[in-house]
């Protein structure tokens, strides 16, 4: 069984919703001073199928390696985003991803890769260092409140976006930070990387 934390954590990034300790005392039936106390306690077999109903999701135990798929893994994301071109860093590896770990379907015919997420700026969605699954873009529209890895004036960022008539929202999930709308001559330097379609992060 998972602890309470690992669920709190593995449900959060399935629903791509921020769960709190409070969320799951609702769902269990007791005080958000109980869940707190019990947080790195596993949860007992009823409680775990509670939180799996209420939030249709499975809670895998271990990952299930035939399941798996292996991805190329940048430690160090982009070597350059500039003028619209984007070059992958040369140093890559490869690493054993399961598919539990994709928020989406995945699909054969997509372009996938591993990067490392830097920054609070998505926090509690997305924490610094948390190994990040891109769907490379190829053109699709932008699906709005999902969350993208994109170039803008030559820096990396991750934010959700959205996408209006002729503007498009930089919506960052810790609210220290400012929304951003980008408009008119300012979209030119906007060049969208891919979508972020699932996650790894290490308990730590």
């Amino acid at each position: 069984m998972k602890t309470v934390t690992e669920a709190l954590i593995e449900v959060s990034n399935k629903t791509q919703k921020k769960i709190t300790y409070m969320d799951f005392a609702r769902v269990l039936g007791c005080t958000k001073q109980y869940v707190s106390q019990i947080k790195n306690e596993e949860l007992t077999p009823a409680q775990q199928e509670k939180i799996e109903k209420h939030y249709k999701v499975n809670l895998l135990n271990t990952p299930d390696l035939t399941d798996s798929i292996v991805l190329d893994y940048y430690p160090d994301m982009f070597g350059s985003c500039g003028n619209g071109v984007f070059e992958l860093s040369p140093i890559k590896e490869q690493l054993i991803v399961p598919q539990k770990a994709f928020f989406t379907r995945f699909s054969p015919v997509k372009k996938y890769s591993v990067m490392n997420a830097y920054g609070n700026s998505m926090e509690p969605f997305i924490y610094d260092r948390d190994k990040l699954i891109i769907e490379h873009w190829e053109g699709e529209q932008i699906i709005d409140n999902r969350p993208y890895i994109f170039c803008y004036n030559n820096e990396i960022f991750i934010k959700r976006l959205v996408k209006n008539i002729n503007q498009l929202v930089i919506v960052p999930e810790n609210k220290l930070y400012d929304t951003i709308k980008l408009q008119g001559e300012e979209l030119k330097d906007v060049h969208i990387i891919g979508q972020i379609v699932g996650l790894m992060r290490d308990l730590r």
